[in-house]
């Protein structure tokens, strides 16, 4: 029964998603990130600056013009983390993907609202 629950264990580890970081500091995610953000006014290249504290800012590069947004990081617990910004909240996914760090920013109840990477 034991090799069977490795077996198991094993290929759901493979199969899954890219792990998930366990962010126990806000300032672990500090710096300049790069990525792409969908939301009501389009889908579009964007860059984003996230502070020690949490704060962040970033730019969509729209066709029709730049789009500023802004917002906040919050480690609710370690491991979890939560944004609130100028586009609406939910839930910050912090992953490790082809030897770089991920951040997807997923609305609440709407799906992936924004991917980052450094």
């Amino acid at each position: 029964m034991r090799p069977r629950l490795l077996a198991i264990g094993l290929a759901l580890t493979v199969a899954g998603c890219a792990p998930v970081s366990g962010v126990r500091d806000i300032a672990e995610l500090a710096g300049e990130w790069r990525g792409r953000v969908s939301n009501p006014s389009g889908h579009a290249a964007a860059a984003l600056a996230v502070t020690a504290a949490g704060a962040y800012r970033g730019t969509m590069y729209l066709d029709g013009g730049d789009r500023a947004f802004h917002g906040s990081l919050v480690v609710v617990r370690p491991g979890e983390v939560r944004y609130q910004g100028s586009d609406g909240g939910g839930a910050v996914r912090v992953e490790g993907e082809a030897g770089r760090r991920v951040l997807r920013f997923l609305r609440d109840n709407y799906g992936v609202e924004a991917t980052f990477h450094r």
